[in-house]
């Protein structure tokens, strides 16, 4: 098995949990996976060959769930293995905050409103084009994680300064969701609508999105984001 995907709670939309398209992904990358419940922890898990993958969920790293707690420090000690070149530790979403969280605690802040669609970003480093990644949080994580000196972030928009982060060469958190089509966006749309109204969205604005920004999504944004990273 080469990598392990701890899975947090809630579904992106009908049918299709947090796991459900990366666990596809890496089979077409061809590489073989196992999914973990993170709401289960502590739990006994197999070691993977390559790399540990948290995915998105609902709970907030704020919460006093003895998961989501056990989850942080279990993170911490993941990442202390990957800076001895270990297995890589790769967090989309949640799993990115989880991941900064357990790096700099309270590292995660309110945003002024949900991000949801298909949303542009740009390379924090020159020489890099704009774009578009698929969104859903209404959290973000704090720039200031880059106060530690390993701690590169990568991506970044107007509305949220940390859209993805390196910390060493084995560790790699994005805010957003690689594994999505554009498809898959406005299936999470509909699915989220009073989420989306509850959070400050605009619904009608994040289907716009999609159908704007459509062509800026890279074909490759997964397999280049997290496949390679996994592979490195």
């Amino acid at each position: 098995m080469d990598v392990l995907i701890y899975v947090a709670d809630g579904i992106l939309f009908e049918g299709v949990d947090y796991a459900t398209r990366i666990e596809e992904r890496l089979s077409q990358a061809g590489l073989t996976s196992l999914r973990c419940d993170l709401t289960s922890l502590p739990i006994e898990h197999p070691r993977p060959r390559l790399a540990y993958v948290f995915t998105g969920g609902e709970t907030s790293v704020h919460s006093d769930a003895a998961w989501m707690r056990s989850a942080i420090g279990m993170t911490r000690r993941l990442i202390a293995g990957a800076q001895r070149g270990e297995q890589s530790v790769i967090g989309i979403c949640l799993g990115s905050q989880i991941i900064a969280e357990a790096l700099r605690p309270d590292s995660i802040i309110s945003t002024r409103a949900i991000e949801v669609g298909l949303t542009p970003v740009t390379s924090a480093h020159a020489g890099q084009a704009e774009q578009a990644v698929p969104s859903f949080h209404y959290q973000a994580i704090s720039p200031a994680i880059d106060q530690d000196a390993e701690v590169r972030i990568e991506l970044h928009n107007a509305h949220t300064a940390v859209q993805a982060f390196s910390y060493g060469k084995r560790v790699f958190g994005c805010q957003f969701h690689p594994e999505l089509s554009p498809s898959d966006v406005l299936k999470l749309i509909e699915f989220n609508s009073d989420v989306i109204t509850t959070w400050h969205g605009d619904v009608e604005v994040a289907r716009q999105s999609v159908a704007l920004h459509s062509d800026a999504l890279p074909g490759d944004l997964f397999d280049r984001l997290i496949v390679d990273r996994i592979r490195a």
